[in-house]
């Protein structure tokens, strides 16, 4: 069983503030460096699981006034995407702090029309949760189904279970882009 090394514990408040200021400070381009091959690798395996079409990871910029797009599987191209933080479902999810499941997004009015409009499709439905890291809000992922056209049938839809492994994805991508930071503080490589 391993214990609380009291030794090292006397550094864990100084540990947290400069993990938190480490977190503050990573710009949405510098970002996809910590999530590494894993974490690109395991938002793969969620979206492929949940059945969706796209994985997508927002971060808020510097000034907390947009949500730019730091990754995004399959869809590399929305890299970049600025979305204002007042516009669409994904900024709600930020601003609430709370996660969503929602089939015919695009019937939904507050729904933001950018993304389709940058990709050329539609999305059907969409699993949007709070991401943390450094003990704060961070940004938004986002899990969406898409049909290419009006006329073309709808997907399956997502469900509340789906929902649940997002939520735990966003967890576990937490976890591991703490971890980054918090060796590379320290300084080791483990």
């Amino acid at each position: 069983m391993i214990t609380t090394d009291l030794e090292l514990s006397e550094y864990a408040p100084i540990i947290e503030r400069k993990l938190a200021r480490a977190a503050e400070s990573i710009a949405p381009d510098v970002f996809k460096s910590l999530l590494g091959d894993p974490g690109k690798s395991m938002l793969r395996a969620i979206m492929e699981g949940v059945g969706g079409d796209s994985i997508s990871i927002w971060l808020a910029d510097s000034a907390e006034s947009n949500l730019v797009v730091t990754h995004s599987n399959p869809n590399e191209e929305l890299v970049g995407l600025t979305l204002p933080i007042s516009e669409g479902l994904t900024s709600l999810v930020y601003a609430s702090e709370q996660s969503i499941c929602e089939n015919n997004v695009y019937e939904n009015a507050n729904h933001s029309k950018r993304v389709d409009d940058t990709v050329g499709q539609i999305t059907c439905s969409m699993i949007a949760t709070p991401f943390y890291f450094g003990g704060a809000l961070q940004g938004v992922v986002t899990c969406v189904q898409i049909k290419e056209s009006q006329d073309a049938s709808n997907p399956a839809g997502f469900s509340a279970r789906d929902l649940g492994r997002i939520r735990r994805l966003s967890t576990v991508i937490e976890r591991l882009v703490n971890y980054r930071l918090i060796t590379q503080l320290i300084g080791i490589e483990l």
